[in-house]
């Protein structure tokens, strides 16, 4: 169900790569580092006029519409620029991630939201300084580099809470959304409290993206959506036993539980005998 029709605006921050993928001959093409660092200059550059051009276009057309014609590229934009929405900033790396905050927090005095965030947690402590909330990835999967502890991905919850950063999860995957409460419950596992791994994919999400008066927890006048399980939500063995989209009850059926139906009673299989 649809909440609100906009509550941020997404940017895949610049990184400097010098390494590509070439189609052509299938094969990683290869350029010197100076190139790829004037080429994300160039971007940000591009984004910083944006952000002045939306934000001095919004002060115009406060003064008086007739005064300046409309752009509906500024307009759009005009409600991150000036700070009333954030920025859902997508950065992976540390320094990207340093980067992407000294840009749009120290320069541009922007609301950012740090998204994807693999290496979040080797700058947890700036991050809760700057009070830029986190919007992490999958935890069961593998760290982003080789050099990285085997357990950083699962850990990296934990990590950001005990820093003080206020952050949810998300599988960033339609498909695997089903996954959610196992991915967060992993970092349970590792060290991350279970009363914050519960509110990392209810209340958290709702409060970063400032819908948290309608959805995240169960208040009265908030949207009734909700989860009733047979046991710890964040258990893989719990059976769900009842949703509510709206607070109207939504049917478990699906092609998982119409296969299971199909074959559980099928023939077992005749055994030969002498």
């Amino acid at each position: 169900m649809s909440i609100n029709r906009s509550v941020c605006m997404v940017v895949n921050w610049p990184a400097i790569q010098t390494r590509s993928f070439d189609f052509a001959t299938f094969s990683q093409r290869t350029r010197p580092y100076r190139e790829a660092r004037e080429e994300q200059v160039k971007q940000t550059r591009e984004l910083a006029r944006w952000i002045s051009d939306a934000r001095d276009y919004r002060q115009a057309r406060a003064k008086g519409p007739e005064r300046i014609e409309r752009n509906l590229k500024l307009e759009a934009l005009a409600p991150y620029a000036s700070g009333d929405k954030p920025w859902l900033v997508r950065a992976a790396s540390e320094r990207d991630i340093r980067d992407a905050v000294a840009f749009f927090v120290d320069t541009h005095k922007q609301k950012m939201v740090l998204v994807g965030a693999d290496e979040a947690w080797k700058v947890a402590t700036l991050l809760a300084e700057k009070k830029v909330p986190v919007i992490l990835g999958p935890t069961q999967a593998l760290p982003a580099s080789d050099d990285d502890p085997y357990d950083a991905t699962m850990a990296a919850p934990a990590v950001l809470h005990k820093a003080g950063v206020t952050f949810a999860l998300s599988t960033y995957n339609s498909s695997d959304s089903r996954n959610l409460p196992y991915e967060i419950g992993t970092a349970v596992g590792f060290g991350l409290p279970r009363d914050v791994a519960l509110r990392a994919i209810t209340l958290a999400p709702a409060q970063i993206l400032g819908i948290d008066s309608q959805v995240g927890s169960i208040e009265p006048g908030k949207i009734a959506n909700l989860v009733v399980s047979r046991g710890d939500p964040l258990e893989i063995r719990s059976e769900i036993t009842h949703v509510f989209i709206n607070g109207v009850p939504v049917p478990l059926r699906s092609r998982h539980t119409d296969l299971y139906e199909k074959y559980k009673n099928r023939p077992k299989p005749v055994t030969a005998t002498r």
